[in-house]
């Protein structure tokens, strides 16, 4: 009976969170499947068409939408004196060219849609790892209940075996027994419903991303305590925070690339012009006309219009810049936060946890000898077993905190 109830305090007391990539390891999937499995994931494979998509679109930037125009005409010339008639025809190629610098716009405004593109993209990557790892730990958690509901049951069906064996002695009560059958049945529910969330949980991280295997807790023991990041530190960790945060990157590659656009449209206020050559033959012939025309579209209110609308456009992004900024810096000091005081409540749990098992443990003896009755061993049992459930619960949040965390800072899973 003790090794049993030890064995269970050791499954949440003898696994202490990890800290780095090496450490993290053993929580995590190995990141050779996790780049094989996002690679055929449908989000990467249309991120991928998307990024291919404003590359194209980059291109016939950079190359402009003009093209080279044929004109055709015919006419009739009537002369009244002496009365003729004439066939004449006209034909005429023109081709709108880019003026005022604008090709040089359009080759930067190109340049930074084939950023946009690849942040983007990267983004795509990175967005995925997190959704998977979400998916990961929900496993996890599900697999680590239905383990404990397997010791918790197995507990409670010695604790009857022992009653029952007692009881056909006179040792004990029939009550007693009855409330230790009950306690098996309750496990058995228990038992159940945790069967049934963690195969709910593994099928969908499964059928979400195949390939992955089978979520297991980890319980090497020896793993180095969580060591928080200090104040020192933190300020370092925000600024890379920042700095590899795939959201505001792509955020400030859009705003720079509305700002050309800006630029772009305010410079078509001066209108390019449309250069063409014409050969016509007139009089059946016998004149040979051959020139070269040029025309100008007369801008006005609508291009101006344009142009404001457009500077407007780029002015709410930079704000927005700014403000996703601030709000992530907020968001990494709140995870800062609380992975500290995950660590102070995992100490004060733990310790906790340490005295209730000690206490099931001394009113299990106490039962033997008489000292408690069922009811009281049956409920320092319940709560020794729901500590220990809820420790592993709350140290399985703070290495998924810290997980996510490192996957933000890219040192762990680097795969974009």
């Amino acid at each position: 009976m003790k090794s049993l109830w030890q064995w269970m305090a050791l499954a949440c007391l003898c696994v202490p969170p990890a800290w780095g990539q090496a450490d993290l390891e053993a929580w995590l999937p190995p990141e050779a499947q996790v780049r094989a499995t996002l690679l055929q994931s449908p989000a990467l494979q249309a991120a991928l068409s998307h990024r291919e998509a404003l590359r194209a679109r980059a291109r016939a930037t950079e190359v402009e939408s003009a093209e080279w125009g044929l004109r055709l005409s015919e006419q009739q010339r009537r002369v009244q004196d002496p009365l003729q008639r004439f066939r004449e025809q006209v034909v005429q190629v023109e081709r709108p060219l880019r003026a005022w610098g604008k090709a040089t716009l359009d080759a930067g405004l190109a340049e930074q849609g084939r950023e946009v593109a690849r942040i983007g993209y990267a983004d795509a990557w990175h967005e995925t790892s997190r959704d998977l790892m979400q998916h990961w730990f929900e496993a996890l958690r599900s697999a680590r209940e239905w383990q404990h509901a397997q010791a918790v049951r197995a507990l409670a069906a010695t604790l009857d075996a022992h009653v029952q064996a007692r009881l056909r002695h006179g040792d004990v009560s029939s009550l007693d027994a009855s409330l230790a059958r009950a306690e098996v049945q309750r496990a058995d529910a228990e038992l159940a419903l945790a069967q049934a969330q963690a195969s709910a949980s593994q099928t969908q991280l499964l059928r979400r991303y195949p390939g992955l295997p089978q979520p297991q807790w980890p319980l090497e023991a020896g793993q180095p305590a969580l060591r928080i990041p200090d104040a020192r530190e933190v300020e370092t960790l925000r600024e890379a925070f920042l700095g590899h945060h795939h959201g505001l990157n792509l955020l400030r590659a859009q705003a720079q690339y509305q700002q050309r656009m800006a630029e772009r449209v305010a410079r078509d206020r001066l209108p390019d012009p449309t250069v063409g050559v014409f050969r016509s033959r007139e009089r059946a012939g016998v004149e040979q006309v051959q020139g070269v025309s040029l025309a100008f579209a007369l801008s006005g209110d609508y291009r101006a219009a344009l142009a404001q609308a457009s500077a407007a456009d780029a002015l709410v992004l930079q704000e927005q810049v700014q403000q996703l900024t601030a709000q992530l810096q907020g968001e990494f000091e709140a995870r800062w936060q609380l992975l500290r005081h995950q660590q102070t409540a995992v100490a004060a749990l733990e310790a906790a946890t340490a005295s209730q098992t000690l206490a099931a443990e001394k009113s299990f003896r106490a039962y033997q000898l008489g000292e408690h009755s069922m009811t009281e061993l049956v409920q320092n049992r319940r709560l020794a077993q729901t500590q220990q459930l809820e420790l592993a619960k709350l140290k399985l949040e703070q290495v998924k905190t810290w997980a996510l965390l490192q996957l933000d800072l890219h040192r762990i899973w680097d795969l974009d």
